[in-house]
């Protein structure tokens, strides 16, 4: 070692560089000149799920007002209460029919008395009949002697005036029978009436459902100005009502498939898109967007829910949003080919899972830089590194 040293220190002295000083230096100054090295990804064809994530709340699909018909009864009975499930044709109150039962029962009444009339009646329009058809042939005989001279003519006028006068009791008759009849009528419409009022005394459910108020009170008088005695939600008809930013509406489109979370139910709800509401509140900006959820579905009108509404679902070439960078509102993209980076400017479109779509100016299989923006730019000399997609790992 020190022969080696007491030779190479004259000959650097002497200006005469040994060859392995000189290797090392070649080989640092290789490394300097190297272009820096960047990870790459190809631009790949994968499905683009873009999803809307809103809030809302649960709602009845729909709602049935319960009233009574009649007005003026009073509430006598009450068999449902807010909160219970009630079936279609449940009782759920009774008004007090004691007067229109009586009102029914003086009608039932006159009904029978009216019947024994039109009887009556009859009998003397068939009696009239017979009078007619007699008095018809004492005239016809008195006409036929007056004309052979056998009969003085005031037998003849006796015998018109028994004739006018039978016809005159057969309509009267027939006319004390229309009016009889049109009283039968009269009364089989009120009975019918007050049958149908007895009847709807009986406040009884349109459908299944749950009762959301009441509103009925015992003992209180029924008034059509009063409202309806009860709101029912149709069972098994739920709907999340949510709210969507102004902007993002005209993205949702009616059937689109929804996944709806709502606090307290052990898994999500598969529901989709029902109806687009027509108006944006001028306050918030927001518009409302109606998700059909599941028929069955067991969950309590008013609760929070919260839903992904897709927007888009579609294969497309797609990078990764960390590739993008932007000047203004254009969006470009670092190209890696033999060796040297490019930029250029790509349209996107759905983003999802951290990718963005390029819908041009980027073929599937191009290599793009990783992470754009860094200490790259357009025309630098890079080494490309490929990273590995389905292990993450750099090669």
């Amino acid at each position: 070692m020190r022969k080696f040293a007491s030779v190479v220190l004259p000959l650097m002295l002497m200006g005469i560089v040994p060859v392995q000083v000189h290797a090392q230096e070649d080989a640092t100054e290789a490394v300097l000149r190297k272009p820096p090295a960047v990870t790459v990804v190809a631009a790949a064809k994968r499905e683009i799920v873009e999803i809307l994530a809103v809030t809302g709340t649960v709602m009845p699909r729909q709602e049935v007002a319960v009233g009574a018909d009649v007005s003026g009864l009073l509430v006598m009975e009450l068999n449902a209460d807010i909160g219970d499930m009630v079936e279609q044709g449940d009782i759920l109150a009774k008004l007090d029919a004691s007067t229109l039962k009586t009102q029914l029962a003086q009608f039932e009444a006159q009904e029978a008395q009216n019947a024994a009339s039109m009887a009556q009646t009859e009998a003397q329009i068939v009696d009239a009949e017979i009078g007619v058809r007699q008095a018809q042939e004492s005239f016809d005989r008195a006409q036929k002697l007056a004309k052979s001279g056998v009969a003085a003519p005031a037998s003849l006028d006796t015998a018109r005036n028994t004739l006018d006068s039978a016809n005159a009791k057969l309509n009267t008759a027939r006319q004390g029978l229309a009016a009889v009849d049109a009283q039968a009528k009269f009364i089989a419409a009120q009975k019918n009436e007050l049958k149908l009022r007895i009847e709807k005394a009986e406040v009884k459910a349109p459908a299944d459902g749950l009762i959301l108020a009441r509103n009925a009170q015992l003992g209180a008088v029924v008034s059509g100005a009063g409202g309806p005695l009860f709101r029912i939600a149709w069972a098994g008809k739920s709907e999340m009502a949510a709210d969507v930013p102004e902007m993002t509406l005209a993205s949702v489109r009616v059937g689109a498939p929804v996944v709806v979370t709502v606090i307290g139910t052990p898994e999500p709800l598969k529901g989709e898109v029902r109806l687009i509401g027509p108006e944006i509140s001028a306050a918030t900006r927001l518009g409302k967007v109606y998700v059909t959820l599941p028929d069955g579905t067991a969950v309590k009108p008013g609760a929070f829910a919260r839903g992904e509404i897709e927007l888009v679902r579609r294969v497309a070439v797609a990078v990764p949003a960390s590739s993008l960078m932007y000047r203004g509102h254009d969006a470009y993209v670092l190209t890696v080919k033999d060796g040297i980076a490019k930029a250029r400017a790509v349209k996107t479109g759905a983003r999802s899972g951290g990718f963005v779509e390029i819908s041009d100016a980027l073929a599937e299989g191009e290599d793009v830089i990783e992470r754009a923006g860094t200490f790259i730019a357009d025309g630098d000399k890079v080494t490309p590194i490929r990273k590995d997609e389905m292990t993450g790992a750099t090669k």
